[in-house]
């Protein structure tokens, strides 16, 4: 009788415990506030040199709308709009349009993006606002490049350019139309132009050769981009020179480890040795320090193809298509249906292979569409550099005509002094002459 009581309370106890723990009320985990340093915007906003006030206000809006969650971007947005009415901050409506398109940014909601970007453009066009035209270009080209409309992204990346030729007084280096013409070769790269890639790969190196600093920020990404563009040409001793380069220390990049890792399975996939190329892909996968993206689920999909694992490539293939990033570009989708064309074609599937060449017919009309579009864009660059090339030996003729216009002014100076000495000398031999005569008549016979 003891011992049931003593179970019928023990029990009891642990309900009475069960319900408290339940009754306790549960924590709500609030998002993040973001903290935005008062003191620093307000000696932003209070910067009497407005070139380093929106320069430097570029900078601290992104960094506050990126440190933000994105529930508070709204906040965020209404802080910083309600400061740059009480400072009564020049072109304040181009920061809020800026403002707007950042936040739609960090939500992913691209379309959103790119139209109150595109706002904020129009408007400091109408304001000639060199530099602020060169930095919402730029950031109109990042946004365009996430969407895919590599067309768009070029030409803005070209005004982009030609707004910064514009403030060369303003910088002391070249660095930022050096990282437009890496941009410009990013898609150039992307939609299989690997020649003018290059090209302007060199065009940034070029701009750069005589910078310590932009040497140190910039070679590691022109030499992995190079990297990209050799080994879609096949060109393997190229491709090994630049990994090479890239093993050099005095290369330091935040991506160093993937761009040495990631070049070196591409000479691994050259070699044609694709079962160590698999395993290769495979273990940076699961590296923490390694940046990975779609490009190794391609490589990987194509090792597999090209090793006979038709099963495994068609697995991976069929993640890609199904997944949404830059995997859904033409360009990509056409190699990955033909790839899969080819698959069912081994495997005796005709019918699933006849489709997929259409579908890959399909991306191939769609991307040759857009290659017409990049030409004639690519044409308007090569106005735009030979305007360019012209303003620039025009400026070179006129610093040299000043010159000469300043040699011939000393000549002339320098022959007027001369006479005007010579005459003195003539004048004053006169007079002694004249002295000497007038004494030589005062002497006694």
């Amino acid at each position: 009788m003891f011992k049931r009581l003593t179970f019928a309370l023990s029990l009891t106890l642990l309900f009475l415990q069960v319900v408290n723990v339940n009754a306790r009320p549960k924590t709500i985990v609030q998002p993040r506030q973001p903290k935005i340093n008062k003191d620093t915007l307000i000696n932003i906003l209070t910067q009497q040199d407005a070139f380093l006030r929106e320069k430097r206000l570029i900078t601290f809006t992104k960094t506050c709308l990126k440190a933000a969650d994105t529930s508070k971007l709204s906040y965020v947005q209404d802080t910083l709009n309600s400061y740059f009415v009480k400072y009564n901050l020049p072109n304040r409506d181009i920061f809020s349009l800026f403002l707007k398109a950042v936040s739609f940014n960090n939500k992913h909601d691209l379309k959103q993006a790119e139209s109150y970007m595109a706002k904020a453009v129009q408007l400091a066009e109408k304001n000639n606002q060199n530099y602020l035209m060169f930095q919402l270009l730029s950031h109109l080209g990042f946004i365009q490049t996430d969407k895919g409309d590599y067309i768009g992204a070029i030409y803005n990346y070209r005004l982009a350019t030609i707004e910064v030729r514009k403030l060369k007084n303003k910088f002391k280096d070249n660095r930022r139309e050096a990282s437009l013409n890496i941009n410009i070769s990013d898609l150039f790269y992307k939609s299989g132009f690997y020649s003018q890639s290059l090209n302007y790969l060199d065009k940034a190196w070029a701009l750069i050769a005589n910078d310590t600093t932009g040497k140190r920020l910039l070679s590691s990404v022109i030499l992995y981009n190079k990297s990209e563009n050799y080994f879609r040409m096949n060109k393997i001793d190229s491709l090994r020179a630049c990994h090479i380069k890239l093993n050099n220390p005095e290369n330091k990049n935040y991506k160093i480890f993937t761009y040495r890792q990631r070049t070196a399975y591409y000479i691994t996939l050259l070699q044609h040795n694709y079962n160590l190329a698999i395993k290769q892909i495979k273990e940076l996968q699961k590296s923490k320090g390694y940046a990975h993206n779609d490009l190794e689920e391609q490589h990987l999909a194509d090792a597999y193809y090209m090793s006979g694992q038709l099963d495994s490539a068609k697995l991976v293939i069929g993640k890609l298509l199904t997944a949404d990033t830059e995997s859904n570009q033409p360009e990509v989708k056409f190699h990955l249906y033909e790839t899969l064309a080819r698959i069912s074609e081994k495997k005796g599937d005709y019918k699933a292979s006849s489709y997929n060449f259409m579908l890959a017919l399909k991306q191939s009309v769609e991307n040759n569409i857009r290659l017409t579009q990049v030409g004639s864009i690519s044409s308007q660059i090569k106005i735009d550099e030979t305007e360019n090339s012209y303003m620039q030996k025009a400026e070179i003729y006129k610093r040299e005509r000043l010159w000469l216009l300043f040699i011939v002014l000393i000549a002339a100076l320098s022959i007027i002094a001369i006479a005007l000495f010579y005459r003195n000398v003539r004048q004053k031999r006169h007079y002694e002459k004249l002295l000497y005569e007038a004494k030589k008549r005062n002497l006694p016979l």
